[in-house]
């Protein structure tokens, strides 16, 4: 039987592009980083990037999908009787590891691209790991709740609260209990 596993170049190539893309948006918006750029930053071929993919959206769109390729089976094993949530607790630690970035890309138009995706992929992550204990939620509950850890840790960030992580963190996790049907 053949081997499935991908091509390590393939690989290889994608993950410098998405490394580049990342190191990127730490100091321009989204709007004004060129495919060019992100070529430049991975040290790969314009070509190269158009075998992959058709557009940074899509690139993008790879390096969500393989985060939550990671983050997915770690939701699924959250038990119902759990205090805190894989998403929420990610989502707390992610943010508060560069919440200058995050404010930044938040509240800015040229990064709306970033920051909906962004939101979309937590949102599948939450109701995919609401599924896995049997909460399964509108969408519009799901939506609500990642708005709402948003708004959390943005307040977190504005008033330096002296919160820890792991108070935010449970608050999350309370907050998301409470929404739930």
């Amino acid at each position: 039987m053949a081997d499935k596993s991908p091509d390590r170049r393939i690989v290889r190539t994608q993950n410098a592009l998405w490394f580049a893309l990342q190191d990127l948006l730490q100091d321009q918006s989204w709007d004004d980083i060129t495919i060019k750029m992100i070529c430049e930053g991975a040290d790969v071929a314009r070509s190269s990037f158009y075998a992959h993919f058709e557009t940074k959206l899509d690139l993008l769109d790879m390096g969500f999908s393989s985060v939550l390729g990671e983050l997915m089976p770690l939701a699924e094993r959250t038990t119902g009787s759990s205090m805190e949530y894989v998403t929420t607790n990610w989502l707390v630690d992610h943010i508060l590891e560069n919440p200058g970035f995050f404010m930044r890309v938040s509240r800015s138009q040229s990064d709306v691209v970033l920051f909906t995706r962004f939101t979309k992929a937590l949102e599948n992550l939450l109701a995919h790991e609401l599924d896995s204990i049997g909460k399964t939620s509108p969408a519009t509950t799901v939506t609500f709740c990642i708005g709402g850890a948003f708004a959390v840790v943005r307040d977190h960030i504005e008033t330096r609260a002296a919160t820890t992580p792991a108070a935010l963190k449970t608050r999350l996790a309370d907050q998301v209990r409470k929404a739930l049907p």
